[in-house]
């Protein structure tokens, strides 16, 4: 989001990336082309984060599955 306080807009740039993002949510298919590459270590760290939010989520998933098996 950018611009002012109370006057927030989504980047222009996101837009075609959010409309794709939602076809792949309603079962379509979509290609993605980067045009121009951003800051590599940026990209490094977000990849990073992404790695870790995925392997936390699973552990949740685990934790969460044990503790319902438990309780049945």
């Amino acid at each position: 989001m950018e611009g002012p306080l109370g006057a927030r807009v989504l980047n222009p740039a996101l837009q075609p990336v959010l409309e794709a993002l939602h076809h792949v949510l309603a079962g379509g298919e979509v290609a993605v082309h980067v045009l121009r590459r951003g800051n590599a270590d940026i990209v490094h760290e977000l990849n990073l984060r992404a790695e870790r939010v995925t392997v936390e989520s699973a552990h949740l998933d685990t934790e969460a599955g044990d503790t319902l098996s438990a309780t049945v």
